[in-house]
């Protein structure tokens, strides 16, 4: 049974081969590359600033996390620190961004199960959260604010008040709608006991992210890779080893709550001082390497540059790359109708693995 590469909803294009007895999946051959952009190439010869867009535009539900990623591997390679202004700044980015996705599937994930409801509710707080990123960074997913050597804009006293506000709202609106699903019969019917994931293989293939640790794989680079500001954070890492769709939401649904307490954290506090640094390319050939924990797990970025202040090669690696070959496992012994729930509970990137 082909499915795709153009689907009934609104994502990007990616072809699907089921092989089925009956209503059960016996195998799934996933074939992506309908989103190349050859990203690879177009980094080749780039300038650092040149590349920092590049990197934003990867995949567009991950910008901070790439822009932070590709930062970092720039700073790395010109022995440049960033502002510590900056460098929260980037962390409050990155939180929103977390914010954003984790509400976004966790309502989607429950649309393909027909609570529309879910949707509904969870893209309205999500909304709140994209108009307020917009009005402080100037952009609703915060394209172009991250430059190596810190950040392109500060945010002053109204935009921080705006931001703890909204803060404050999420948090007040989110738990209702966890009850929500908590409390629907019908709804986890279809979630508890679907697409299970088995520990080994999260482990064996080093799942992140919330596939990674809904699967008992504890890692999250936040913590066990620590970088400012993380390393002056309170913070927990959510696991569970259920391994299936209610698992991959209840990730999410903790890893927003957390993320709540991170932005209230991170807006206390907020450091004095300037948001940029002078970068000066480089007179002899530099490589660096970038980690920064996206909302799919830890995206990896390596950069080499030449001594003409151009880049020669630059890598970003998705977490996708490692959650793509799972779903086929978690979708097998499932039936066909279930796979829009496995698939969405998964939400791998096709851009972020296309490049």
């Amino acid at each position: 049974m082909p499915v795709g590469p153009v689907h009934a909803g609104i994502i990007e294009p990616g072809h699907f081969r089921f092989t089925a007895q009956g209503e059960t999946v016996v195998r799934l051959e996933e074939r992506l590359g309908y989103t190349h952009k050859g990203i690879d190439r177009l980094m080749r010869g780039s300038s650092i600033a040149r590349g920092a867009e590049l990197a934003q535009r990867t995949s567009g539900d991950s910008t901070v996390a790439y822009g932070w990623a590709y930062a970092q591997a720039v700073e790395a390679a010109l022995e440049v620190t960033p502002p510590p202004r900056a460098v929260w700044l980037r962390a409050i980015m990155a939180e929103l961004e977390r914010l954003a996705n984790h509400l976004n599937d966790i309502g989607a994930i429950c649309n393909d199960a027909a609570f529309a409801l879910m949707l509904a509710q969870c893209g309205t707080l999500r909304e709140q959260v994209m108009r307020a990123a917009d009005a402080v960074f100037d952009h609703r997913f915060m394209r172009d604010v991250i430059l190596p050597g810190g950040v392109a804009r500060d945010i002053d006293a109204a935009g921080r008040a705006l931001l703890e506000r909204l803060v404050h709202d999420i948090a007040r609106d989110f738990e209702p709608l966890v009850d929500l699903y908590d409390n629907t019969p019908s709804l986890l019917a279809r979630t508890v006991g679907t697409g299970i994931l088995p520990c080994d293989l999260a482990a064996q293939f080093a799942a992140g992210g919330y596939v990674g640790r809904a699967s008992g794989r504890d890692f999250d680079t936040r913590r066990d890779l620590p970088h400012a500001p993380y390393d002056k954070l309170v913070f927990e890492v959510p696991l569970r080893s259920d391994g299936d769709v209610n698992a991959r939401i209840w990730i999410r649904i903790e890893e927003t709550r957390q993320s709540l307490n991170l932005l209230g954290q991170l807006l206390k506090p907020l450091p004095d001082g300037n948001v940029l640094a002078p970068i000066t390319p480089p007179k002899e050939r530099r490589e660096g390497l970038g980690i920064v924990e996206g909302f799919r797990g830890d995206v990896l970025v390596w950069v080499a540059l030449d001594g003409h202040g151009r880049i020669s090669r630059c890598h970003m690696r998705d977490p996708s790359w490692f959650q793509w070959p799972l779903l086929e496992a978690a979708i097998e012994d499932n039936i066909i109708a279930d796979f829009p729930l496995c698939n969405k509970s998964f939400n791998c990137s096709y851009s972020g693995v296309d490049l």
